[in-house]
C-alpha cells in the first residue's frame, strides 16, 4: 500500500464517453426545473426577511436526518440556492450550534456524483418505468397478502413516514419492516430492558451535571445529540470559579476523553471492572471488588457529594448489564430525573438492528423473499461481516435500492432509485428526545430524485398524495384542526423550525431490578470499532470537504489507520505507516497503523467509514473497509501482525507538543479563583503608528475552556469563504488551505492524558508583519481593524506568509478552485470571491457578513447591534467559545471576554497586538 495523488472534485482531461453522458446529464438536471424553489410555499426563519430580495439570502428552518434523528438546521438560500447551514437555536439537538457533517452538507446537496436516474439491470432506466414495475409487484404481492415483501430502513422516526408503512401493512398484512442503523446503539436499550424491565431510551442533561463519568462513552464526538451535548458541556465548563468536572474512561480514544479533566484508557473488560468497583464504593453493586486505586475512590466520592448534579453515562463496547449497572447508579445517586431522564423509544417499532437484519438475511436465504425494497442504506457495504449480506440478497429476485448514490448496495440490486436529499423534499423527523421537526424543501430534487414516501408510496394503490399534503396531515396531530388555527400552527413549524411541545415526556422509572456482573472475557489485543470522525459510518466518504478535514485526534486527512497506543505497538513490533494484518473472527483486513496516546493498552481501534469501491470520484479507494471484520458488536477479540509492508499517512498538523511556549495556556482553578492576569495588558513600545477606529473595531475572542476541537467551525468557514479542497499530496506538502484550523497539544509530562484544543484564524494583528513586506500593497488595514487581502493586488510573492509567526496565509500554488463542474458552481457563496491559481488568501473576519449588517443598520439610521455580526466560525461553534464584535460598543460581548483577567494574546511577546486573543484554560493542578 503507497500513498496516492488525490485532487478531488477535478474531472479528469479527457473523460470517456460513458462519464461524459453522465455529466451531460448532471448540467441538464440544473438547467431545468431543479435550481429553482419548491413548487408548494416555503416559508422563512422567522427573524428573516419574507420574500425573496436579489442579492440578500433568506434563512429558511428545516431539518437533517442522521441515523433517522432529527437534527434543526437554518438554511441561507441565495436566490434559491442553499449555500450555507447554521444550528436552529430553537432545535433542542443543535441549540443554535452545528457538527462538521451537518456544515458539510450543503456539499453533499451539489455533489455531482449523487444518483441521477433509476437504473435496471445496470441499464438507465425512467421513473415511468420504475413506476409501472412497482405497481406489477404490488399487485403480484397483494393476491398473497403481502407475503414475500420486506422493506429494509434505518430508524424511522417520521410520522409522515410511519403513516405510510401503515397505511402499506393494511394492503400487505404479512409484509415485513426490517431496520438497521450500522452504527445504532443495541446495547443501550438492551440495558434499559434489564434495568427498567422495559426497553427505553437515555437523555442525558449535561447542563445540569456537576460532575460526569463517562466509562467508553463519547456523547461529545458522535450522535445525534452531540451538538447538543457539547453546548450544554460549555454551559458548566466555563465557569472560572467552579468549573464542572469530567472523568472518562475510554476504551478507544475520544473527543470526549480529550477534553476531560482526567482520562485514563483501560480495555472494554477492565473499563466494565473498575464501573463495577466505582459502584461498590458507593454501595450499589453488593459482591463487586472495591475501589483498585485512589482515583476510583476519588470519583466515587465527587459522584456522592453532588447527588441529583451528576452523571454516569457508557458506551456501546461494554455488556448490557454493566450499562444497566451505570441506570442504577444514576437511581442511587438521584441523578435520575434530573442530569439522566428516560423516554419511551423514539424509534418506531424498536427493535434490536443486528438481530432485525439477522433475521433478513435468513429469510433471504430460504427463499422467503420475493421483493426487497431497501429506503436509503447500504448494507452490502456497512452490514456486519457474519451477516453475509451481500451473498443473501442474490437470493432475492427483486430487490429495489433507493439511495443519495448508487453504492455498493445499489449496484448488486436490480433496480436503483435516486432518493432525494433532505433539503429537497417535504417531510419531518424526530429528535434525540422526541421533539418534532418538519423538513422543508429549499428548492427542487436537483437530481430528479424523489422523498423516501414517494417511493415508499409506489406500492400503495391509493389514490396519490403529494409530500407536502402527507406531512401536513402527519403533522395535523399536533396542532389544532381546521381553519385559521391550523394554518396558524403549520406556519409557525415551518418558521420557528420544531412542533411545539412535542418532546417527550421523561417517564417515572426506578431502576431498581438486580443486576449480575457479566463475565469478563480476557484477550491478549481487543478490537474495536468506532465511527471515523470525518467519514462517520461511510455515508459521507465522498465529502471532500469532510475528508480535508483533520481528525481531531490525529491530525490525519484523507486515510483511516488502525489506533494503537505506543507501548502496545512497541510489544507488537510496529510502528507509524506499518502496514499490518488485522484478523476477528477468521477475517483479516489490512491496515496502516498510527500510533495514539491515549488510546487503551492492550485495543486497536479501527476507524470505520472508508474502504468504499461505490463513493463517488471522492472517496472511491480511500483506507481501508473495517466493516469486513467487524461482527455483530462493537469489540472483539482479536490478533496484529506486521506485514512488512508500509502506507504514507498525512498529518494536518505533525507536532503535538508547544515545546515549552505558552500558545495555549492554562491557569489553575486557585489563580483563576483570585483573578490573576494571565498576561500583561500594556502594549510595548513600538515603531508602527496606532490606527485609529472613529467607528468600529472588530476583534475576537476564543475562550479555550469550551473548545473541544470537533472542526464545526472549519467546516463553516470553507463553506462561508468558498474555500478548496486541494487533496492528500497538497496537504503533506504544507498547502491546506483552511483559514482556521484547530491546533491540537499534548501534555509533555503525560502524553496519554487530556488534550488541549486552539482555534487559529487570522489573528488581524495591529503591528502586523505581513503588511510592511508586502510590496504591492496586497494586504492592508483597513479602517475598522481588518487586516484585509486585496486580492486582486497580489501577485504571489509570500513574503507576508514568510513573515507571519502564526503561519495563517494561504497561497493558490495550483488552481484549487474548481470552476468546470456546473453544480460546484451553483455551491458558491456569491457574496465572496472564488480565488484563482497565484494569490494569497485567509481569514478577514467574515468581511462580506460585515458589510451586509452595516448596510442593513445605515439604512435604518444606526450603528451595528452587538451580536448583530456573527462570523461562520462563531455561528457553527457548538459550545459558543467564538466571540465577535465591535470594541467600540460599551459592553459588548467581545469587550467582556477581553476584559476577563485569563484574556492573553499568542506569541504576545511579539508585540504583533493581535485582535484575536484568548480566554486560558482553567484546569486542576499547575498554570502554564
Amino acid at each position: 500500500m503507497t500513498g496516492r495523488k488525490i485532487i478531488p472534485l477535478h474531472p479528469a482531461p479527457d473523460p470517456g464517453r460513458r462519464r461524459f453522458l453522465q455529466w451531460m446529464g448532471a448540467s441538464l438536471a440544473l438547467a431545468g426545473a431543479a435550481c429553482g424553489p419548491p413548487r408548494e410555499e416555503i416559508h422563512p426563519y422567522v427573524k428573516s426577511p419574507r420574500d425573496l430580495v436579489p442579492g440578500q439570502p433568506a434563512f429558511y428552518a428545516s431539518t437533517l436526518l442522521r441515523q433517522g434523528y432529527g437534527l434543526g438546521v437554518l438554511v441561507e438560500c441565495n436566490m434559491g440556492r442553499p449555500t450555507k447551514i447554521e444550528g436552529n437555536p430553537a432545535h433542542p439537538a443543535s441549540l443554535g450550534g452545528s457538527d462538521p457533517f451537518m456544515q458539510a452538507a450543503v456539499l453533499d446537496v451539489w455533489d455531482p456524483d449523487r444518483s441521477n436516474t433509476p437504473w435496471r439491470d445496470g441499464q438507465i432506466a425512467t421513473w415511468e418505468a420504475a413506476r409501472s414495475f412497482l405497481a406489477e409487484r404490488a399487485a403480484a404481492l397483494a393476491a398473497r397478502g403481502g407475503a414475500g415483501l420486506r422493506v429494509l430502513t434505518g430508524s424511522m422516526t417520521s410520522p409522515t413516514l410511519i403513516a405510510q408503512w401503515r397505511s402499506l401493512q393494511r394492503r400487505f398484512p404479512a409484509a415485513r419492516r426490517h431496520c438497521y442503523e450500522p452504527l445504532h446503539d443495541d446495547g443501550g436499550r438492551e440495558a434499559a430492558r434489564l434495568a427498567f424491565g422495559r426497553p427505553l431510551d437515555l437523555v442525558a442533561r449535561l447542563d445540569r451535571a456537576e460532575v460526569v463519568l463517562c466509562v467508553g462513552a463519547d456523547p461529545l464526538g458522535e450522535g445525534p445529540a452531540r451538538a447538543a451535548h457539547a453546548r450544554q458541556f460549555a454551559q458548566l465548563r466555563r465557569r472560572t470559579d467552579r468549573p464542572s468536572r469530567l472523568h472518562v474512561v475510554d476504551v478507544a480514544a475520544t473527543l470526549t476523553g480529550a477534553n476531560a479533566d482526567r482520562r485514563i484508557s483501560l480495555a472494554p473488560a477492565a473499563a466494565e471492572r473498575l464501573l463495577w468497583r466505582v459502584a461498590a464504593a458507593l454501595g450499589i453493586a453488593g459482591g463487586a471488588a472495591p475501589p483498585g486505586d485512589a482515583w476510583e475512590s476519588g470519583v466515587a466520592d465527587e459522584l456522592r457529594r453532588h447527588r441529583g448534579a451528576g452523571l454516569v453515562l457508557t458506551g456501546r463496547c461494554l455488556s448490557p448489564a454493566t450499562r444497566a449497572l451505570a441506570h442504577r447508579m444514576n437511581e442511587v445517586l438521584g441523578n435520575a430525573g434530573r442530569t439522566a431522564d428516560v423516554i419511551a423509544p423514539v424509534e418506531f417499532e424498536p427493535q434490536p438492528h443486528v438481530e432485525s437484519l439477522a433475521g433478513l438475511c435468513e429469510d433471504m436465504r430460504a427463499g422467503r423473499v420475493d421483493t426487497l425494497l431497501i429506503l436509503g442504506g447500504n448494507p452490502a457495504y456497512d452490514a456486519p461481516a457474519d451477516a453475509g449480506f451481500a451473498d443473501a440478497m442474490a437470493a432475492v429476485r427483486h430487490v429495489v435500492h433507493a439511495g443519495l448514490y448508487r453504492d455498493e448496495t445499489a449496484l448488486l440490486a436490480a433496480w436503483h432509485l435516486p432518493l432525494a436529499h433532505e433539503l429537497e423534499y417535504w417531510g419531518d423527523g424526530r429528535a434525540f428526545d422526541g421533539t418534532l421537526s418538519v423538513v422543508q424543501p429549499t428548492m427542487q430534487p436537483l437530481y430528479g430524485g424523489r422523498s423516501p414516501r414517494a417511493i415508499l408510496a409506489m406500492l400503495d394503490a391509493g389514490a396519490p398524495v403529494s409530500d407536502y399534503d402527507a406531512v401536513r396531515q402527519a403533522l395535523g396531530m399536533h396542532a389544532p384542526r381546521g381553519g385559521e388555527a391550523e394554518e396558524a400552527a403549520w406556519r409557525r413549524a415551518l418558521r420557528e423550525g420544531v412542533v411545539a411541545g412535542s418532546a417527550a415526556a421523561p417517564l417515572a422509572l426506578r431502576a431498581t431490578r438486580s443486576i449480575a456482573p457479566p463475565e469478563w472475557e480476557e484477550a491478549p489485543l481487543t478490537v474495536v470499532f468506532t465511527p471515523d470522525p470525518s467519514a462517520g459510518d461511510g455515508s459521507h466518504a465522498n465529502n471532500a470537504w469532510l475528508q480535508e478535514l483533520p481528525r481531531p485526534l490525529t491530525s490525519i486527512v484523507w486515510d483511516n489507520a488502525a489506533l494503537l497506543a505506543p507501548a502496545t505497538a512497541r510489544s507488537l513490533g510496529v510502528g507509524n505507516g506499518d502496514v499490518a494484518e488485522i484478523a476477528v473472527g477468521g477475517r483479516s483486513v489490512l491496515a496502516p497503523v498510527w500510533l495514539l496516546p491515549g488510546q487503551a493498552e492492550g485495543t486497536v481501534a479501527l476507524p470505520l467509514g472508508y474502504g468504499r469501491t461505490a463513493a463517488g470520484r471522492v472517496g472511491n479507494g480511500i483506507g481501508f473497509d473495517a466493516y469486513r471484520v467487524k461482527s455483530a458488536g462493537f469489540a472483539a477479540p482479536g490478533s496484529l501482525r506486521r506485514t512488512g509492508e508500509g502506507h504514507a499517512l498525512v498529518q494536518r498538523q505533525p507536532e503535538t507538543s508547544m515545546e515549552g511556549r505558552p500558545l495555549a495556556r492554562r491557569v489553575s482553578v486557585d489563580a483563576a479563583g483570585r483573578r490573576e492576569p494571565v498576561e500583561r495588558k500594556a502594549p510595548a513600545e513600538s515603531l508602527y503608528p496606532d490606527y485609529d477606529y472613529p467607528v468600529y473595531a472588530w476583534a475576537m475572542s476564543i475562550d479555550l475552556n469550551a473548545c473541544i476541537g470537533c472542526g464545526a467551525c472549519t467546516v463553516a468557514c470553507q463553506a462561508e469563504n468558498n474555500i478548496p479542497v486541494v487533496g492528500k499530496e497538497e496537504v503533506g506538502r504544507g498547502r491546506a488551505m483552511h483559514w482556521i484550523r484547530i491546533d491540537r497539544w499534548f501534555d509533555d509530562a503525560r502524553p496519554e492524558g487530556p488534550m488541549q484544543f486552539q482555534p487559529v484564524p487570522c489573528m488581524q494583528c495591529e503591528n502586523a508583519p505581513c503588511e510592511a513586506v508586502c510590496p504591492v500593497g496586497a494586504t492592508v488595514h483597513d479602517s475598522e481593524g481588518i487586516n484585509v487581502q486585496v486580492y486582486n493586488r497580489c501577485i504571489g510573492t509570500r513574503y507576508c506568509s514568510n513573515n507571519c509567526p502564526y503561519k495563517v496565509r494561504r497561497f493558490n500554488f495550483l488552481q484549487y478552485s474548481n470552476t468546470e463542474v456546473e453544480s460546484l458552481k451553483a455551491l458558491q457563496n456569491p457574496e465572496v470571491t472564488v480565488r484563482r491559481r497565484g494569490v494569497m488568501e485567509k481569514c478577514n473576519y467574515c468581511l462580506q457578513r460585515i458589510t451586509r449588517a452595516r448596510i442593513a443598520a445605515e439604512e435604518a439610521g444606526r450603528r451595528i447591534a452587538d451580536g448583530e455580526v456573527v462570523t461562520a466560525c462563531e455561528a457553527a461553534c457548538p459550545t459558543r467559545a467564538i466571540v465577535f464584535g465591535d470594541l467600540n460598543t460599551p459592553g459588548s460581548r467581545v469587550n467582556a471576554a477581553k476584559d476577563s483577567p485569563l484574556d492573553y494574546a499568542m506569541l504576545g511577546e511579539l508585540n504583533t497586538r493581535p485582535r484575536t486573543t484568548y480566554v486560558a484554560r482553567v484546569v486542576e493542578g499547575e498554570s502554564k
